[in-house]
């Protein structure tokens, strides 16, 4: 990710923090329709005998849920992961998945689990060779989560079983806003 793409996600993402706090908070009911965004750590390493390259570099998310019931929510998101790359070698990749969340029921700091299935694309690039694959695999991760009215943020790690992959994994903070 260029450093200009990711200078406008953060003043993006500042931009949502600010017109949130301005909003009327609601009550803390932790239920019904949310969106998330998040910046983190993207580990990838792609398997040396399909396409060797690697990084660990700032990646994002974003995501759109619905959580019914205080212990369980399904989850739409993006990730796009940071680019891997070896000399001249590189290869991007993003993933759109959908996810079921459990809770515990903890006060003030929740703790969750994270299940799902991820359609991810790959397109790798070097001077002699490009090649697109594309694909769905399991997904799964682990996370914390708190909210003050509206505006919530969590704290997640989740790992990607990417079938060209050898590590495929993002540990990322972001915002959390309920509908």
């Amino acid at each position: 990710m260029s450093a200009l793409r990711l200078t406008g996600l953060a003043a993006a993402l500042a931009l949502g923090v600010v017109l949130l706090a301005a909003m009327p908070v609601a009550q803390a009911e932790d239920s019904g329709f949310y969106l998330a965004g998040s910046l983190g750590q993207s580990r990838v390493r792609y398997d040396s005998s399909t396409y060797y390259a690697g990084s660990n570099s700032v990646g994002y998310q974003v995501a759109a849920g619905f959580r019914p019931l205080p212990l369980v929510s399904g989850e739409f998101d993006y990730t796009g992961f940071a680019r891997a790359y070896s000399g001249v070698n590189y290869a991007d990749t993003y993933g759109v998945g959908l996810f079921a969340l459990g809770y515990l029921p903890i006060p003030i700091v929740q703790v969750y689990g994270k299940l799902g299935l991820v359609d991810w694309r790959t397109s790798a690039h070097s001077r002699s060779l490009s090649f697109h694959r594309s694909g769905a695999n399991v997904a799964y991760g682990a996370g914390l989560t708190t909210s003050w009215g509206r505006l919530g943020a969590r704290l997640e790690f989740e790992s990607f079983d990417v079938a060209h992959a050898s590590s495929m994994d993002f540990t990322s903070i972001g915002l959390v806003w309920w509908l």
